[in-house]
């Protein structure tokens, strides 16, 4: 009784051990495209905006998906590269001349009409640079709001 016991452990032992390795490859694979889009446009702000320091990357998608890397270049000044990702010219710009992401979600906090703020991101909608502040709203599911980088103000809610 006592060894088929153990030859029972010892199959569910190994049983486990293989979910967890199993569970672990699928998380790691799922992660994949996020680290080659980050890597990738850190890459190309180094390239074209001597980015030196990289402080976020933001992975935003409306009317087209940037990847936005935000970071210090060569002389210490902080600047914002939009990646557009079909590839065709990427937007520099200096960070100073916007608002920040705390900001940003002041102004959706403000409204009084959300539960949590989820997310927040930065990219290009209609060719300008916006925040987009992603919530759960009070009373209609999840809320994304677009605040102008440089004026601050909302200029799209999507329910």
């Amino acid at each position: 009784m006592n060894r088929k016991s153990n030859r029972q452990l010892k199959i569910i032992g190994l049983v486990l051990i293989l979910t967890v390795l199993l569970i672990s490859i699928v998380l790691f694979q799922s992660a994949s495209p996020m680290r080659k889009a980050k890597k990738q446009g850190i890459k190309i702000s180094r390239e074209i905006a001597n980015i030196e320091t990289v402080d976020d990357f933001y992975w935003f998608t409306r009317e087209k998906t940037y990847f936005t890397v935000v970071g210090k270049d060569t002389s210490d000044t902080e600047k914002i590269v939009f990646i557009p990702q079909d590839g065709t010219e990427a937007v520099v710009m200096n960070a100073d001349k916007g608002i920040e992401s705390s900001e940003a979600v002041q102004k959706v906090l403000d409204l009084k009409e959300t539960k949590k703020i989820k997310k927040v991101s930065l990219g290009l909608y209609d060719k300008k640079p916006v925040w987009e502040v992603v919530a759960d709203s009070i009373d209609q599911g999840i809320k994304y709001y677009l605040i102008d980088f440089n004026q601050g103000e909302i200029v799209n809610t999507i329910s």
